[in-house]
């Protein structure tokens, strides 16, 4: 047994005598320069028994006062190694309820980790990071460009945005966090690194230094509009933070180029090749910076060796749960988020929904089935006896596409005899294995009475298909199960786009009140489907294509008896 344990035994027969929660604590100290993955668990464990000490009712009140600062130090011992460790330290001596960091931590420590991926264990190049408003995004890219600054006071580091204003409250964010020692405990984190805010700083140039007035500044904070020639040569972190201003400005294909020319001239030439990258902002269109940087990653080979990662947080789970229900009532509640998608939905605008609390940039330019385009119903269908119900079957076994299912409700036209009215009340869009979409299917058949139903054979399409067959069966539910495969001589692509005119013409969808998950999701797909750029999925237009070729007549070979010739 090692010494640091052997002293953490004395303080759980003593948990009152501070004094050994002191030589704990130099022991860790000593641990850290030797072995940090190992220090890093002793400390936790140093934490856990002063923690247990102030919970005690029979430690007294002074040396309550004395664990604290345990903890703290011990917080501070771990701060190279883990920003949540130095976020928790920096705001320590605040009560919580006025921090900002602890009542988010629960829902934001992921988001935490993928920022140490980047600036410590060095797994990531670059970092491309979504979430909704005033979740708390800035404030924590703030605290993690004071730890970079205090970590490494000789860096040069860049902050970009899309105005100056933006820029100017992020230079002061970070001046606040390093000056305010009543509020943050920054200079006690970092006592070794100088700074003097009357010759360290320059509030009309927005720029920083800590350590020593350096040619390169240890922060540049500018606009995209900014001057950023000979000011700054990012050496540690350059941040991309919302370099599109909103909606008005993403609709402005222009002004979006002209950014990106922006971002790509003068500021990504800011960084060194060294240099660690992080892009924060709303998405709004494939097309603005972020995109255009993502695209050139995921497609350019020369970027082969470039280690990136986007991670989005939105606004809602899969359940529907919030995301950022944090503590005190800081947050925001599932309640918030699904009347403010509600609220978006009637007014017709769901891609705005999708941009900035979804972290899904949807086009605007180019939809094929615009919202406004499409014919709704309140779940009622008409009077009358439908003339069939059918169901196309999109298949996929889950890795990013859809399984996507239309319970189709058809009347045949009076006048024309090829032409029906289709009503959908139901779909399954689900993202999961079969083992998650063939319940969903065979259920929704049961509900619906779907009489036919035609699953895709593309994509191993038939053992689906036998796999549906079976299930249905098993419950005694009756229907006509076809495979067939999709047209060679045209394009997906094609297909769905000459399907469209059928169906804004005759299919009625349900009114967004109306919706549940699944129908919310495959709505979302079909109403982001853009023709001129690229799809994250096309699983809902791709089945709506399929219903739609479902209703065409079977073509007919005629044939005529003739006399044998020999």
């Amino acid at each position: 047994m090692d010494t640091f344990h052997k002293i953490c035994n004395v303080i759980k027969k003593n948990p009152s005598v501070i004094e050994y929660y002191n030589d704990a604590l130099i022991c860790c100290k000593h641990l850290f320069k030797a072995n940090p993955i190992y220090a890093m668990k002793c400390t936790y464990e140093l934490k856990t028994l002063a923690d247990r000490g102030i919970k005690n009712e029979l430690t007294l009140d002074d040396t309550k006062k004395e664990l604290y600062t345990i903890i703290h130090k011990a917080l501070i011992l771990e701060t190279p190694y883990s920003l949540d460790s130095y976020f928790q330290a920096l705001e320590f001596h605040r009560p919580i309820k006025e921090q900002f960091y602890l009542p988010r931590r629960e829902k934001l420590l992921k988001v935490v980790r993928e920022l140490e991926k980047l600036l410590i264990s060095d797994e990531l190049d670059e970092l491309f990071l979504s979430m909704p408003p005033r979740v708390g995004k800035t404030t924590l890219i703030l605290f993690a460009v004071t730890w970079q600054l205090g970590m490494h006071p000789e860096s040069s580091n860049l902050y970009g945005t899309f105005s100056g204003l933006t820029a100017n409250a992020f230079y002061k964010g970070v001046l606040e966090i390093i000056t305010d020692n009543f509020t943050y405990c920054w200079q006690e984190i970092f006592p070794d690194v100088k700074f003097d805010e009357q010759k360290f700083c320059n509030a009309k140039e927005t720029y920083l230094d800590t350590g020593r007035v350096k040619r390169y500044h240890s922060l540049t904070s500018r606009s995209i509009d900014g001057s950023l020639n000979g000011s700054c040569d990012c050496n540690g972190l350059e941040i991309g933070d919302d370099f599109i201003s909103g909606i008005e400005e993403a609709l402005n294909p222009a002004r979006v180029a002209s950014v990106w020319s922006k971002v790509l001239n003068d500021f990504l030439t800011r960084a060194k090749e060294t240099a660690k990258h992080l892009w924060v902002g709303t998405r709004w269109t494939v097309a603005d910076p972020i995109g255009r940087r993502l695209d050139f990653l995921m497609t350019d080979p020369s970027s082969k060796h470039i280690r990136y990662k986007v991670f989005n947080v939105p606004a809602l789970n899969d359940k529907d749960e919030s995301n950022f229900d944090y503590k005190y009532n800081v947050g925001f509640s599932s309640a918030f988020y699904i009347s403010k998608r509600a609220e978006f939905s009637s007014t017709g605008d769901m891609a705005s929904w999708s941009a900035q609390y979804m972290g899904e940039p949807i086009e605007r330019s180019g939809l094929l089935y615009p919202a406004d385009d499409l014919m709704y119903f309140d779940g009622t269908l008409p009077e009358q006896p439908a003339t069939k119900v059918i169901a196309p079957v999109d298949v996929a076994w889950g890795g990013g596409d859809a399984c996507c299912a239309i319970s189709m409700v058809c009347y045949r036209d009076t006048k024309q005899r090829n032409v029906y009215e289709v009503y959908i009340p139901q779909v399954v869009f689900e993202f999961g294995d079969k083992y998650k979409s063939q319940p969903k299917i065979c259920q929704m058949v049961y509900d619906r009475g779907i009489g036919e139903m035609q699953v895709e054979k593309n994509n191993r399409g038939e053992d689906y298909k036998i796999d549906l067959e079976t299930k249905l069966k098993e419950k005694g539910v009756p229907c006509n199960l076809r495979c067939k495969s999709a047209p060679t001589q045209t394009t997906k692509e094609a297909r769905i786009f000459a399907s469209a005119p059928d169906v804004k013409l005759h299919f009625h969808f349900l009114e967004s009140s109306k919706w549940d998950k699944d129908y919310r999701l495959f709505m979302q797909n079909v109403t982001g489907y853009t023709i001129n750029g690229k799809n994250k999925n096309d699983d809902g237009v791709d089945c709506l294509a399929m219903g739609v070729d479902m209703l065409r007549p079977a073509q007919t070979v005629s044939f005529e008896v003739i006399a044998r010739p020999f």
